[in-house]
């Protein structure tokens, strides 16, 4: 009586809350109870980090304006932030509510101190997960670099430059072209931006060789991909946010045309999320080739996996400024970047694409540890991965409106066993592989 009493939205509303909730409850295994899960999240929708200036000088086209400036989230993100936030309160509502509340201490969200973005995007995530109970992350002082999200930042971990070096040239040689998607990407851009760039000296070229130098104790790729890997993650997060398109797809002439007439672009955007798709992959090899180099990826990501294996294994789990997360948080979530998420990809054994969003690290895209207890008491560990669509993130639309009402898609970790007649992948194991996997990793061939 009580759903026939309410506007159709809201009925609408309800159903999809009762249904986020009824899947969370789907367990691994029968008899399996939730214990804790632990989420690693990108920041919401940011401007580009360049300046319009930068971008155009870079790029030749003049880009569109931002509402704030470069680096900074926007009031769109905050949105599609809070959507996340909310779906995800759904589906872990059981742990939220532990105890009959659904508020601190059973919640705990430390974010990045390093840049306003992340501290931001904790604090709508705090506010929307707790129901407005908890109004801010924790964090270290703003500006502060964070071990957890980069050690290499933080000055407490150093990279090898020989091994990173060697490594990288490995992975870009001049006699092995990319693969296939990222050259027809790469194509696509330099027939947006330059068609005959690659043809004139200091002109943009987005097939140009990579080159590999080091600065400030870190490698530094550039080149005609890495260019296109900027340009592509602008050009998505200039369409998430809604702006005018800096590039439009071109509408070939009619057969009748004069061969000499130029092709006409369309003044809306219906191809728009297409050619974003088709540029992403661009972004994604680059981002594989160094964001995931086991070399870089290893030292910067080891405090942040410390505390992930820990808080799985129910330890005590300090902070970087000599807190510990509390015992009784049911969830945590940790609130950095783009490359935060490839990190832990690296250390972790995971991977994952989407069909409906280009990239696997988009704004609001999360990674979860589910630590579960089985029929015998006995825990394991579940991996999975939310996103928003790329049209979600433009339209801001809820999380569960998806097709697959916005469930989460489970991984597989290369460090645990793969078939069902050996040991579930528990927290022990994942502790002792992520560094038994380090010499490993460093050695293995890309």
């Amino acid at each position: 009586m009580l759903v026939a009493s309410l506007t159709p939205q809201a009925q609408a509303q309800a159903q999809a809350q009762a249904q986020a909730q009824a899947q969370a409850q789907q367990a691994p295994e029968r008899g399996a109870v939730l214990k804790r899960v632990i989420l690693v999240t990108r920041h919401g929708i940011r401007s580009p980090t360049q300046t319009p200036e930068a971008l155009k000088a870079n790029t030749g086209v003049k880009w569109s304006a931002w509402p704030v400036p470069p680096g900074q989230l926007t009031e769109h993100g905050r949105t599609d932030v809070a959507q996340m936030g909310t779906f995800l309160g759904h589906y872990y509502h059981t742990l939220l509510s532990e105890g009959g509340r659904a508020c601190a201490p059973t919640l705990f969200v430390w974010a990045d101190a390093a840049d306003t973005r992340t501290r931001e995007t904790g604090n709508v995530l705090s506010k929307t997960l707790s129901a407005g109970c908890l109004q801010t992350a924790a964090s270290l002082p703003a500006g502060q670099k964070d071990p957890l999200f980069n050690a290499l930042a933080s000055g407490h971990e150093t990279l090898e430059k020989q091994t990173v070096l060697t490594k990288l040239g490995q992975t870009l040689p001049p006699d092995q072209p990319p693969p296939k998607s990222a050259q027809t990407a790469s194509a696509h851009l330099q027939s947006l931006f330059a068609p005959q760039g690659c043809g004139k000296p200091g002109s943009v070229c987005f097939s140009a060789p990579a080159q590999l130098s080091w600065k400030k104790g870190a490698p530094h790729v550039t080149g005609g991909m890495a260019l296109a890997s900027t340009v592509s993650e602008n050009l998505l997060l200039e369409y998430c946010q809604g702006l005018p398109p800096t590039v439009q797809t071109a509408i070939p002439p009619a057969d009748n045309a004069s061969a000499g007439t130029a092709p006409q672009t369309s003044p809306a955007n219906p191809d728009q999320a297409a050619l974003v798709a088709s540029v992403l992959p661009a972004h994604t090899y680059q981002s594989h080739l160094t964001r995931r180099l086991p070399a870089i990826a290893i030292p910067r990501g080891r405090y942040l996996a410390d505390a992930l294996t820990s808080l799985l294994s129910e330890h005590a789990t300090p902070l970087p400024n000599g807190d510990t997360i509390p015992a009784s948080a049911r969830m945590v979530v940790f609130v950095g970047h783009d490359t935060t998420l490839d990190m832990l990809a690296t250390l972790f054994g995971l991977d994952w694409a989407f069909t409906d969003q280009p990239d696997p690290t988009a704004p609001d895209t999360t990674l979860g540890f589910e630590l579960w207890q089985d029929a015998k008491g006995l825990p394991f560990v579940r991996f999975v991965v939310f996103h928003q669509s790329l049209e979600q993130l433009r339209i801001g639309s809820p999380v569960e409106n998806r097709v697959d009402s916005g469930q989460p898609a489970i991984l597989r970790s290369a460090l645990c066993p793969d078939t069902p007649k050996v040991e579930k992948c528990t927290p022990a194991i994942l502790g002792r592989n992520v560094y038994a996997e380090e010499s490993h990793l460093l050695q293995k061939p890309l």
